[in-house]
């Protein structure tokens, strides 16, 4: 059924202050990317294959355990990996279907998945998550993820999204200062966000940094704070993310 809004009106029109468009189709679609092999030829990030799902649902097991009992306890099931995150060998089906896309890294003499990132898209808003990063232990501290932080950009940057968001866990500085140092602006703080697990049968509400992005000139169509209606006290706090969001770390 066809949705009209003839009849209907906003609660209260916005948007004085910026620019607004026709409504139109919204797609995201994966655009392939992968690079030269590196460190001598010994490594390649590509996006996953159906070889290589049973590794990286091991990655995830072995280097993010905290995923475990949350909604993306997924990651751990390479069943689940194959039907919902987009394969080399459907590509072209997959990249307008499935909601997710793994960019790996793949010791090439061994074909093992040793670091993964997963980008999350939400089509309707013009949205893409960079969701996780991981590396399996003994291959940390190797700059293995800076060609997997290029390559899960670029997938990113050319989907069509305009808007990018992701998150950081409050144990992890480490991602917390790339954010700062590729330009994202700090949304906030977000306590008890994720079901974490902590061993064993144990677990508690794991609390998350959010950041934000825009792609070109879709910041012209985001509403300005002047005409923002905000209760009392966040106006500061809308202040406090904005000096640091100028001044970084």
């Amino acid at each position: 059924m066809e949705i009209t809004m003839e009849g209907y009106r906003p609660y209260r029109k916005m948007a004085g202050t910026c620019r607004t468009r026709p409504r139109r189709e919204r797609r995201i679609t994966w655009n392939w990317t992968e690079s030269e092999p590196l460190m001598d030829g010994r490594y390649q990030v590509k996006p996953l294959r159906q070889g290589l799902v049973e590794s990286a649902a091991e990655l995830w097991r072995s280097a993010y355990p905290e995923l475990y009992g949350s909604p993306h306890e997924f990651l751990f099931d390479p069943g689940q990996v194959e039907k919902m995150v987009a394969l080399k060998e459907s590509w072209d089906e997959d990249a307008e279907r499935k909601v997710y896309c793994m960019p790996v890294v793949e010791e090439l003499s061994s074909a093992r998945v040793v670091s993964a990132t997963v980008l999350t898209k939400f089509e309707r808003n013009l949205q893409v998550e960079y969701s996780f990063a991981a590396t399996l232990p003994k291959y940390r501290m190797q700059d293995l993820t800076d060609e997997l932080r290029k390559v899960t950009r670029m997938i990113a940057s050319s989907s069509g999204a305009e808007y990018f968001t992701t998150f950081c866990e409050t144990w992890h500085e480490i991602t917390q200062n790339w954010c700062f140092q590729e330009d994202w602006k700090v949304a906030g703080i977000f306590p008890g966000n994720y079901v974490r697990w902590n061993g064993g049968n144990q677990e508690y509400r794991g609390c998350t940094v959010h950041f934000y992005k825009f792609a070109p000139e879709a910041e012209e169509y985001v509403t300005k704070p002047e005409e923002w209606r905000l209760a009392s006290g966040l106006e500061k706090i809308w202040k406090a993310l904005e000096e640091v969001n100028r001044r970084g770390v």
